[in-house]
């Protein structure tokens, strides 16, 4: 059945970009001025970064978004610094001439005073791929109630990230002929606090339930670098020579975590299986050479997805459904050497502007019903 779903993921690819283009929604046809969005980009700018491209991607495909739907997006960078996040936040409220709306990511518990500010200015606020917990969850209520302009957000499930990376990797150990109880498994987690850490690891958590056999070490902490992957997966080859399995929270650690099984004298690919998160470019071509053996991704997409939900929003078609405002979506999906030579064939210079955005926003097509933005239905729509 996963054979199946590959297939039809890539197979489906090519008749997206071969069905015409809806005749509505034209880019910049409506009479009114564009919409003002200006997105706080929690990451880093630099592309030579060692956590990774993974925010530029972001903003390259919500980018790509804005430019189909008409939209006037500005993406204002705060390099990984929460409250450099609070400070430009609160510089574009103070502006003269306030956007329709502010995209925000609940970095380190950021987004909650900046939800209550731009109520105070009555700017509508998204939140994208992070969620809310505990005590600040339950100081900011819902979407819509408490803070009337905090319109909702999208957030992609993390746990199932988590969760599937651990399964496809150990079901490859098994078809390379391993057995279940001689699986040694090693967890590269991201820092100790982000929420994508705490639900990649529960993710991760649920497979050793399922994989009971299967020994996992306790996780190494590499805070997204790919240096620090390296480091600390030398020195921990040396004391173990029995891992053969490394489960790393995104791509930067997954390369580094290579690098050092081949300073420890192992093959990755063969004596040692990599999996990672991200879909990085780098990573996608270590998935092509056989050295990573997986990639789980596609969440990057979350933001062109959100810009379409608020250019549905802001043309009358509110996105909120059955679930409320605050959209819940898997996203993810997962790329290994049965479609990593046509991904890139297709993505592999990172150009979304073959994508029509228009096709999937409600305002554009009165049939659309509900949202998928899985990467099958997004590819086979």
């Amino acid at each position: 059945m996963r054979s199946v779903s590959v297939l039809f993921l890539f197979v489906a690819l090519g008749a997206f970009f071969l069905f015409p283009v809806p005749a509505c929604c034209e880019a910049g046809e409506d009479s009114v001025e564009p919409m003002e969005v200006v997105f706080i980009n929690p990451g880093k700018s630099d592309p030579a970064d060692p956590t990774g491209g993974f925010w530029r991607e972001v903003s390259s495909f919500m980018q790509a978004a804005a430019e189909d739907l008409g939209v006037d997006l500005e993406i204002i960078y705060t390099e990984r610094n929460h409250i450099l996040m609070r400070k430009k936040a609160e510089e574009v409220l103070n502006r003269k001439s306030l956007p329709d709306y502010l995209v925000v990511v609940n970095e380190k518990l950021a987004a909650g005073k900046i939800i209550a500010d731009a109520d105070g200015k009555e700017v509508k606020v998204f939140n994208l791929l992070l969620d809310f917990y505990g005590d600040q969850a339950a100081e900011l209520g819902k979407p819509r109630e408490k803070y009337k302009h905090w319109i909702g957000g999208l957030v992609p499930d993390n746990r199932w990230a988590g969760y599937n990376l651990a399964k496809e990797l150990l079901e490859k150990a098994k078809k390379q002929g391993m057995a279940e109880d001689k699986i040694r498994l090693l967890p590269i987690a991201g820092d100790y606090a982000t929420q994508a850490t705490l639900l990649r690891n529960e993710g991760l958590a649920y497979a050793r339930a399922d994989f009971f056999d299967a020994k996992f070490f306790p996780e190494i902490h590499c805070l997204w670098r790919k240096d620090q992957a390296y480091e600390l997966v030398t020195k921990f080859l040396n004391r173990n020579p029995e891992v053969n399995v490394i489960w790393a929270a995104n791509d930067p650690m997954a390369l580094g975590a290579i690098e050092g099984i081949k300073k420890s004298g192992f093959v990755p690919g063969k004596d040692i299986l990599v999996g990672g998160i991200n879909w990085d470019k780098p990573a996608l071509e270590a998935v092509k050479n056989g050295s990573l053996a997986l990639s789980v991704g596609g969440h990057f997409m979350t933001g062109g997805w959100g810009l379409v939900m608020l250019y549905d929003y802001h043309h009358g078609h509110d996105f909120s459904g059955k679930g409320g405002p605050m959209v819940r979506k898997r996203i993810f999906g997962v790329i290994d050497d049965r479609n990593v030579g046509l991904f890139l064939k297709r993505f592999g210079s990172r150009d979304w502007s073959g994508i029509d955005f228009r096709r999937f926003s409600k305002a554009c097509n009165d049939s659309l019903q509900e949202y998928d933005f899985s990467v099958q239905a997004l590819l086979g729509n």
